[in-house]
This record gives C-alpha cells, structure tokens and sequence, in this order.
C-alpha cells in the first residue's frame, strides 16, 4: 500500500526473491496507490529540476548488489559520446522518481515471466483489517482480501502550527510546490525549520526569480552543514564487530555515552584533531553569514573529514539505534537529535552555493531561538531570542518546512488513524510506529505482532532511526519481503 520509494523497493524485492524460490501457489501482488501514478510523491514527485537528489548518484543505486546500477541508468540516458554522469553528481530527483518507476516497470516485466501477477489498484487505502489469518485492505466501501500487507506510507505532514491554521498566506506543508510557486516575487517569506527541507524551499524560491527577502527560523540551530568531498572513508570504531563485543552481542544495551565515544573516536581518526564539541554548539548558533562560507570553502577543498567519517556509518545506523537503551534514545532526541542532524544530514555543495549568493545579497536571512508565531491583519509576527535579546519578524509568507511530523497521532491520513484508533498500530515512544526491529512487521496496542501486516518506510524512524535514506529503505523492504514470502509458505 504505497507506491513511493518504499513501495516500489518491497514489490521489486517481493518479485524478485519470488522469482528465485519454488512455490506450489501462485503469487499475486497488488499495489494499491491513489495517485495511480508510482514515485509521485513529495520527495520525488516535484516537477522542479532545482530539486536536487542530497546525496551523490553513486550511492542511489536500488540494487545493493549492483552500486552503479543508478549511474549506468542514467548514462544510459545521455546522448551517444556525451561525457558519463560523474558518481559525485546531485541529480534532480524528478529524474530519480523516473528511474524508480522504470525500474517497477522492469520488474512487472520479470514478475509475468515467472508467473507472478501484479496487479495496480488506484484506490486509497483507508483501513487494513484482520480476518482469519488474513488481512483485509479496505479503500471506501470496497475490501480486498490478501494473505499479508504491506504499508509503505511515505513522509505524511503533521498538522502544522495551529496558530496559523486560519492565514490564507501560510503554506502548512514545504511540499505544496504550486502554492510557493504562487507567492508573489516581492513578498517576504518566511520558512519555519533549518532543515534540508527548508533549503530546498529556498532553493524553490531563488529558482522561481524570488526578490523578496526570506527569513529561515528554527528553535536550536542554523541551516545544515555542507558535504564534503567524496573521500572514502572505513570505520574503524563505529563498526558492526565494535557494536557486537560492546553489547555482548546483544545481551546488553548501550549507553549513549558509550556511543558518542565509539564516534568521537572515529571522527578524531578522520579529522587528524580532537574533537572540539563546544566549537560544534557554538556553531549551531553563530549567523550563517560567518559559516556558510566557511563550510563551502571546507567542503570545496575537501576538508571537513567529519563528513565522510559519518556518511560511512549510514549503513549502520539502524542498529546502532536498536542497540542503545531507551534512556539513551530520549536524551539523544531531547537534547542532540537536532546538532546530529545540522551536521549528519548536510546539504549538497550546489544547494550551498546558491544559499550563500542568497546570502550575500542581503536576501536570505537564518535565526534561532524562535519562540511564537502568530497571524494578524493579513501579516505574520515570528519571534525569537537571540543572544538573550528578543527580536520580532514580519513576514507576507509562512511556509512550514519542519517536513514530517514523527508524531503519529498529529497525523491526517485515515489508514494510520484507523489502524491507530483500532489498535492495531501502536505509536512508538520514540516516533513513528513499532515494527518488529528485523522484519518490519506492525506491531498492535497490545504488545504482539499477531495480524499478517508489515510496515516499511520513514513511520518507523522510532525503530529504525535512520529512515529516509535509500539504503535503509533497501535494507529493510528486502527483509520485509524475505519475511512475507516465508510467512506465506
């Protein structure tokens, strides 16, 4: 149920393990999106070429067998004797969504020669149901009966702020791109969060001949950092065997402390240096007109070897968080999430560029310290406290790029709401919804995994931690799909 990112990656999985097993049944898959249109949606259904992809082509391969599969896709693609797509590029995630549907295409395609059937039902999925051993997808008044589900629901937007609700000038999601498209030219716009989602709404903006200035606000700390150079990078602290002879191979949790000290070694083994975690904070806060420069011309010249310390710890993310104990999960999110994130997930060189020309012309403006937002006479008031001073902000525009909400109970989509209400989905304590950690497979209000209903994709950041990137969704729809089919027999 969802035919994004993640629902392409568990049907091409669910073909293509089917394909290689011997079944005395025949297998029937239906993928169900409402949209009737796979890749359709917010983070790769932009039409907007200025929607770059945030990491380079050579990590986006669908297939983790075949790294250049991506690569080799879109040379395929380029006029004969043209110059091949370097692995470094950011490629527009239009032409991502394109390649995704291909590759579903080619999978169909292979299904039908192994006797596997794929059915697409353009319906929206309101409810999923159980029934004697079964699963019942429920679209409106009609109810489909499958021997096991999958709910591939993508990034869904929270309700917003509330106290902006009634402002015809405030855009409660960064994904409505003909609403930004309509902001007037002169306007001046305002963009809650500092996130990758808040540049690439001002990437919109400047890509949309924007002249009005364009205020980013956030509560702890500035825009992200810049990658750097493609350097390889192989751990040697933040390692799997390290995690393992740490826990005792599961038998015990770690400690937050514990993990930041596997990561500050291996970051002070790339970087040559102790690392200075006051200089870290301070640097969250200090104006983006002193750092972005600094970091563009640290990531240009290939010095900033944090980054590739942490972008080769990507694969292990996911279970670095299942091994950690609970008290170490909430004062990670409650106190670090935000650093982590300012840092780990940093935007691309030309993302960065272009915020800094924005910059130095006086029109893009980045603060901390916002405390309230409110609606009055057709403007908007943003306040913050900076410095221990109060400073207010006017603004024609408010757009809300705070991006997904990892509250599932703020969410408006009636299929988690029924399955919430019902019981059958139960909200993870640390955001999302609780899934068995190794198969995906939903967990209800009562504590068991009883119904034949998995769930893959960003909702189970709760469990997962590290879920929007191509290569956990990879990792966890292959093992989904490795759980269905062995499940059915």
């Amino acid at each position: 149920m969802g035919a994004g990112a993640s629902g392409i990656l568990t049907t091409t999985q669910l073909i293509a393990q089917a394909a290689v097993l011997s079944r005395d049944y025949k297998l029937r898959i239906q993928l169900f999106d409402h949209t009737g249109e796979p890749a359709t949606g917010p983070a790769y259904g932009t039409p907007h070429e200025c929607h770059i992809l945030n990491m380079r082509a050579a990590t986006m391969s669908m297939y983790s067998d075949r790294p250049d599969h991506f690569l080799d896709w879109i040379d395929s693609r380029i006029p004969q004797g043209s110059r091949p797509t370097s692995g470094d590029a950011y490629i527009p995630r239009a032409q991502y969504g394109g390649y995704l549907r291909e590759q579903l295409r080619a999978a169909v395609e292979d299904a039908h020669r192994h006797g596997v059937e794929v059915e697409f039902v353009t319906a929206r999925v309101t409810d999923c149901l159980p029934g004697a051993g079964k699963a019942l997808v429920q679209c409106g008044d009609v109810v489909y009966s499958c021997d096991a589900a999958v709910l591939c629901s993508g990034d869904l937007p929270g309700k917003g702020l509330p106290e902006l609700a009634g402002s015809p000038a405030y855009l409660p999601s960064a994904w409505q791109y003909d609403d930004i498209a309509g902001i007037p030219s002169t306007a001046s716009v305002a963009v809650i969060g500092s996130s990758l989602t808040a540049v690439d709404v001002v990437v919109l903006l400047d890509a949309l001949g924007h002249q009005g200035e364009i205020h980013c606000f956030s509560r702890l700390r500035s825009l992200p950092k810049v990658q750097g150079a493609p350097t390889p990078w192989k751990s040697q602290y933040v390692t799997e065997e390290r995690v393992e002879e740490l826990t005792a191979g599961g038998a015990r949790q770690a400690t937050l402390a514990e993990i930041a000290g596997l990561f500050r070694q291996e970051i002070e083994l790339a970087t040559g240096a102790p690392l200075d975690w006051e200089a870290a904070l301070r640097s969250a806060r200090r104006p983006v007109a002193e750092t972005l420069p600094e970091d563009i011309r640290d990531a240009a010249e290939g010095r900033n070897r944090w980054y590739a310390a942490l972008d080769a710890t990507g694969h292990l993310a996911p279970r670095l968080w299942h091994r950690m104990d609970d008290a170490a999960k909430e004062v990670f999110l409650a106190k670090h999430a935000s650093l982590w994130a300012m840092y780990r997930h940093s935007m691309p060189l030309p993302n960065a560029e272009k915020l800094w020309r924005l910059v130095r012309a006086g029109q893009l403006h980045a603060h901390t310290g916002l405390r309230a937002a409110v609606a009055h006479g057709g403007r908007h008031t943003l306040t913050c406290v900076e410095d221990g001073r109060k400073r207010e902000f006017g603004a024609d525009y408010v757009v809300n790029a705070t991006g997904a909400s990892p509250d599932i109970t703020e969410l408006d989509d009636p299929l988690i709401g029924n399955l919430r209400q019902a019981g059958r989905l139960r909200p993870h304590r640390h955001g999302g919804v609780d899934v068995d950690f190794e198969t995906g497979r939903l967990i209800g209000l009562d504590g068991t995994a009883s119904a034949p209903v998995y769930f893959v994709g960003p909702l189970t950041r709760g469990v997962h931690f590290y879920t929007n990137s191509v290569e956990t969704l990879r990792t966890n729809s292959t093992a989904t799909a490795r759980s269905v089919l062995r499940d059915l027999g």
